[in-house]
C-alpha cells in the first residue's frame, strides 16, 4: 500500500483535544489559559522513527491568520499554545515542499490539554490540489500553486531527484487508464522542467488504476484514486530543511 501523509485517526483516542486531560511532560511549563489550549505533538514516520528537528505548521480553518509554526525536538515532539474554537490544517515539511498532512479535531471552548500524533514520510507525498481536465492530461490552472510549492522545495534541496507518479480510478479500460496516468505524470514533469528543474532530476511514470488508494466502488473512492504523487528516489543523499 502506498505511503501517504496523514494523521493517525486524527489523534490518539486518549488525547483528544476536547478532553480535560492532564498536561503531558512534553508541554513543560505550558498551561492552558482563557483563550488557548495546550497541544502536544508527536511526529514519526511510518516505521515509528521520531522525526527530529522537523517543521510543522498548524493553520486555522475558520481563521487562516492563526498560523502556528513549530519545530520538533530531538524526540520528534513539540508543545505549543493553540487558540480555541477552531480546527487546524497541518502542513508537514517534505523534501519537495510543504504538504497538507492532516487536520486536528475541533479545539473546543473548554479544551484544556490534548495531543495529536502525526505520521508522515517526508520523501513521498500526494500532490493534493493537482487536477486535470476530465479525461485529459491538461493541468487545471488552480493546480499550479501546489506544483510551484513542490518546485520551490526541489530548488531548496538541489540534490533531490524525484519520480512523478500518475494514478487513475478504475473507470475506463486498462489501456486508457495506463496512458492517461502516464500522460498526466509527464505533464507535471514537463511543468517542473519548464520552471527550472533539471531534466536529470525528475522522471515520470504511470500506474493506471493498479495502485488504488480507496475503494473504486464509490465516487469518493474513485476521486481519491485519481491523483499525482511525488517520490524522492535518493532520500539518503538529501535532508529536508526547516526554514
Amino acid at each position: 500500500m502506498p505511503v501517504f501523509s496523514r494523521l493517525t485517526a486524527a489523534l490518539c483516542a486518549c488525547a483528544a483535544i476536547g478532553l480535560m486531560a492532564p498536561a503531558l511532560s512534553v508541554a513543560g511549563e505550558l498551561a492552558p489559559n482563557k483563550t488557548h489550549a495546550v497541544l502536544n505533538v508527536t511526529y514519526t514516520n511510518y516505521d515509528d522513527v521520531p522525526q527530529a528537528k522537523k517543521k510543522l505548521v498548524f493553520q486555522g480553518q475558520k481563521k487562516p491568520k492563526n498560523k502556528i509554526t513549530v519545530v520538533t525536538d530531538m524526540y520528534g515532539e513539540a508543545a505549543f499554545m493553540i487558540p480555541r474554537e477552531d480546527s487546524y490544517t497541518v502542513l508537514c515539511e517534505s523534501l519537495t515542499g510543504p504538504f497538507e498532512c492532516g487536520t486536528t479535531p475541533y479545539v473546543s471552548l473548554t479544551a484544556s490539554t490534548g495531543g495529536v500524533t502525526v505520521l508522515f514520510d517526508d520523501t513521498r507525498a500526494e500532490l493534493t490540489g493537482v487536477n486535470f481536465k476530465v479525461g485529459s492530461a491538461e493541468l487545471i490552472p488552480n493546480s499550479l500553486k501546489t506544483l510551484d510549492n513542490a518546485i520551490a522545495g526541489l530548488k531548496r534541496n538541489a540534490k533531490a531527484k524525484v519520480e512523478i507518479e500518475g494514478h487513475t480510478s478504475s473507470e475506463g479500460s486498462d489501456s486508457f487508464n495506463q496512458k492517461l496516468s502516464e500522460d498526466r505524470a509527464n505533464s507535471v514533469m514537463e511543468y517542473m522542467i519548464s520552471k527550472g528543474i533539471s531534466k536529470d532530476r525528475v522522471t515520470a511514470v504511470g500506474y493506471g488504476s493498479s495502485r488504488p488508494k480507496e475503494d473504486n466502488a464509490t465516487e469518493a473512492g474513485r476521486k481519491a484514486n485519481r491523483r499525482i504523487e511525488i517520490r524522492v528516489v535518493n532520500p539518503d543523499e538529501v535532508n529536508a530543511k526547516s526554514e
